[in-house]
């Protein structure tokens, strides 16, 4: 699939990617961390589960906010009233979002290297 600016789709799949993934990924990052901390304290070999789910949804976060740069660039003037001004208010709202739910990930994933849970 080309990601080309002319070429990027109006709608479907990517775009809903680009504006909820990164939403689902904190929220998968922040129940599945607050699920696995007793297990992690309790059998203190699975601290990697930690490193696993912050790079998995850092990385998934990460793509959507690369999407929303390319559905913003893709687009004209929002003023316009087109589908390509569309896309641009579609991209420029998925990189406040994305952005904004990176930093809640890389911030809630820290805590886990300062509290020493089950080290």
């Amino acid at each position: 699939m080309s990601l080309r600016l002319r070429e990027f789709p109006n709608r479907g799949f990517l775009v809903w990617f680009a504006l909820s993934a990164g939403i689902v990924a904190w929220i998968i990052h922040l129940s599945g961390f607050a699920a696995l901390v007793t297990f992690v304290h309790d059998h203190g070999g699975y601290f990697w589960l930690f490193d696993v789910g912050n790079g998995v949804t850092l990385a998934v976060t990460l793509v959507a906010l690369w999407l929303s740069w390319r559905m913003a660039e893709a687009g004209s003037d929002e003023e316009e009233g087109t589908e390509a001004g569309r896309m641009r208010f579609l991209g420029v709202c998925g990189l406040l979002i994305n952005s904004i739910n990176l930093m809640l990930i890389a911030l809630e994933g820290s805590y886990v290297y300062f509290l020493r849970t089950g080290r």
